[in-house]
């Protein structure tokens, strides 16, 4: 039986369940394979191929038209008000409209790779990132299935499934390949390309077979279906925002290393980015954020308006914040010893470089929020407006290089960013819906974080050095719980929330 509110409490909490098992099983085999891949590849390999990662990042956000934003703000509604067979044809104009300018995005970027090879002196591997443009194909259609039609459509547990396998057959391949010889960077873009084709399949199977089970909804008699150039506005609006905000995307920053200060500086920055990027997926309002944006959506259209949108972005942005302090704190205390131990002592004397990276998480954390309420208010084109600050970033980094801050240059503009594009978003939103956000509550995490730095960066070294990082990682995480249980940043209608969704009385902060 079909539910007829999907974005229910109830079924949010279903979904959430889906969701954290495959995230936790996909995150923990994600974050073996990083450190397995560190190592068995030479520094120079390893450069390479996290610039080529960050260039799959680029070319799938690039292609993608805005079109997961399209998705993001109306399938949630067609899911709500439409009929069957009104919520599919919208779902497969979307696959074909992926399927399409993925296509023909990767054409193009094959057409360019001589010169591309050429002028960042890559050559020598030629033969592994033509290779890596049938990843770039295969993996891009299924991460924007899952982003653009899975997700909304609050399918994780399709999601869960897709995920896993692909880690897992990239874990079986990696293993199999190093038990014959040592493993090359050829080797690592056979494995992702077969894990891809396996995670994909099954990602667009199990939307088939979702779609093909909505045949029977019925239309709600008062719901006006959008127009399509309504639609493709929300999406071109967003998709302008998003090439402004790529300008200054660690990804782009990868190749600029790379191009500037050659391909071991490039896997330094891609090291710290790889974690970088892990910790920001697993903040929690970006862990849910594919459950988080539609309900924000179901939130404002089902009549909750400003308000109830509002205090639901802002108890998100708030949890976000509360997994993230802890780390900023452990990355000030200890991060030079983390980064080494997780390295194999291959990346030492990069402490305050991840520590840099951490704090350029503050204002990443709180962007997609921003973003969800000017999309689900109707005011998307700020989003274009508040990205236009990244035009800044380029100039700004190159300068902090040619003053020989080397890796600094693209932390600081990194962050400078973000922080704008906030801004520019919060002044609009508060000038043309009224919204406020939790300033008291954000501003006691913070003070939570610099009490519990300054309550453990006492701590004395241990050794071995794992047993040092794990012992003051857990000492900063007592210092700040116990801080922020003292100064309470939840409201106490945020705390019954949280421990109604849970259904344990066990937030207490």
């Amino acid at each position: 039986m079909i539910s007829k509110s999907p974005y229910s409490g109830v079924s949010l909490r279903l979904e959430i369940w889906h969701f954290l098992t495959g995230k936790i099983a996909s995150a923990v085999m994600t974050f073996v394979i990083l450190l397995w891949i560190v190592r068995l590849l030479p520094v120079t390999e390893y450069g390479v191929y996290v610039t080529l990662v960050a260039q799959l990042e680029l070319a799938i956000a690039i292609s993608g038209l805005g079109l997961p934003w399209l998705a993001a703000r109306y399938l949630p509604d067609y899911r709500l008000h439409a009929s069957g067979a009104k919520i599919q044809r919208l779902a497969r104009l979307l696959l074909i409209w992926l399927a399409v300018s993925l296509a023909i995005f990767t054409g193009l970027l094959g057409a360019g790779l001589p010169h591309y090879l050429s002028w960042t002196g890559l050559t020598a591997f030629q033969e592994a990132a033509t290779l890596y443009l049938l990843v770039l194909y295969i993996e891009g259609i299924g991460r924007l299935v899952i982003v653009s039609l899975l997700s909304p459509l609050m399918q994780q547990r399709v999601v869960r499934s897709s995920l896993v396998l692909r880690q897992l057959m990239l874990f079986a391949l990696l293993l199999l390949t190093s038990f014959f010889h040592d493993m090359q960077l050829v080797d690592v873009v056979r494995a992702e390309l077969v894990a891809s084709f396996l995670g994909t399949s099954l990602a667009i199977i199990g939307l088939w077979k979702h779609l093909a089970s909505l045949k029977c909804v019925t239309s709600k008699p008062d719901w006006e279906e959008p127009r399509l150039a309504e639609m493709w506005r929300t999406s071109l609006n967003m998709y302008v925002a998003y090439l402004l905000t790529l300008l200054y995307s660690p990804q782009v920053f990868q190749v600029v290393v790379l191009r500037a200060l050659g391909a071991e500086a490039a896997a330094i920055f891609g090291f710290l980015r790889s974690l970088y990027v892990q910790v920001a997926h697993y903040l929690p309002a970006a862990l849910l954020f594919n459950l988080i944006r539609p309900k924000l959506v179901a939130s404002f259209v089902g009549g909750g308006g400003i308000k109830e949108l509002g205090r639901n972005a802002n108890m998100a942005g708030k949890l976000s914040l509360f997994g993230l302090m802890p780390l900023i704190v452990f990355a000030a205390v200890g991060g030079a010893d983390l980064i080494s131990w997780l390295s194999g002592a291959r990346f030492t004397d990069t402490g305050f470089l991840f520590l840099g990276f951490m704090l350029a998480l503050i204002p990443f954390s709180q962007r997609q929020l921003m973003e969800s309420m000017a999309v689900a208010t109707g005011h998307a084109g700020l989003c274009p407006r508040a990205a236009a600050s990244g035009l800044l970033m380029p100039p700004l980094m190159m300068g902090l290089l040619n003053l020989g801050l080397g890796l600094w240059a693209p932390i600081i503009a990194l962050a400078l960013g973000h922080l704008l594009f906030n801004l520019v978003i919060l002044f609009y939103l508060a000038r043309y819906t009224g919204y406020r956000p939790d300033l008291a509550g954000f501003y006691k995490l913070i003070t939570a974080a610099a009490v519990g730095f300054l309550g453990t960066v006492w701590l004395p070294p241990l050794s071995p050095l794992w047993l040092q990082v794990l012992v003051h990682a857990a000492m900063v995480m007592v210092a700040f719980l116990f801080i922020a249980w003292l100064i309470k940043p939840f409201a106490e209608g945020e705390r019954d929330r949280i421990n109604c969704l849970i259904k344990r009385p066990l937030f207490i902060w």
